[in-house]
C-alpha cells in the first residue's frame, strides 16, 4: 500500500470511529438527541445539526466527484450547507442526517482502499490539486468540523468524555 494511501486511511479512520489524538465523529455525536443537535448558544453559531448537514453535503460530492469525475457545479452558498430544510420530523432528520454521515465516512474508507495510486495521483477535476492532497484536505475539514461538534457539546454541558 502506497504512504499517500495510508496517510489518508489514518485520517479518514481517525475522523470517523478511531480514538485518538481528538474525539471521532462517532464519539463527538454518541448520545447526541435531535432536541441537543438543534441548539443553538448563539444566532451566528451553527447548530450541531447544521455542522452534520455541512459534512455530509461535502463529503457526499467530494466522494461522487472521486468515483465518478467531474459532476456538474452544484450553486450552493456555503451557509446553504449547514441549512436544513426537511420538514419532517426533527428526530427523523437526525437520525437519517447521522447514518448517512457514518456511511459516507464508511464509503471513503472503502474508496481509497480501492483505488490505486495513479488515482490518488491524478488530477481533482474541479481544483487546482491531484486528490491525495483534496483528500488530505477533506479529512482536515472534517476533522475542523468534529472539534467543532465536541465544543458546543461541551459549551451546552452535554460532553461526557
Amino acid at each position: 500500500m502506497s504512504t499517500s494511501k495510508e496517510i489518508l486511511l489514518t485520517q479518514v479512520r481517525a475522523c470517523h470511529n478511531q480514538e485518538g489524538w481528538f474525539a471521532p465523529l462517532n464519539v463527538a455525536l454518541r448520545g447526541l438527541t435531535a432536541d441537543l443537535a438543534i441548539q443553538r448558544r448563539r444566532q451566528s453559531v451553527n447548530s450541531i445539526l447544521g455542522i452534520v448537514h455541512h459534512l455530509v453535503f461535502y463529503n457526499e460530492l467530494y466522494l461522487l466527484r472521486f468515483k465518478q469525475g467531474s459532476v456538474p457545479k452544484i450553486e450552493k452558498s456555503i451557509a446553504e450547507t449547514f441549512e436544513y430544510s426537511d420538514s419532517r420530523e426533527i428526530a427523523l432528520v437526525w437520525d437519517d442526517l447521522r447514518k448517512k454521515l457514518d456511511n459516507l465516512f464508511t464509503q471513503w474508507e472503502e474508496a481509497i482502499i480501492e483505488c490505486d495510486d495513479a488515482k490518488l495521483n491524478s488530477q481533482s477535476p474541479d481544483r487546482d490539486e491531484l486528490w491525495w492532497s483534496s483528500l488530505a484536505h477533506l479529512a482536515i475539514h472534517n476533522a475542523y468540523h468534529i472539534g467543532q461538534i465536541v465544543y458546543i457539546r461541551k459549551e451546552q454541558g452535554f460532553w461526557e468524555t
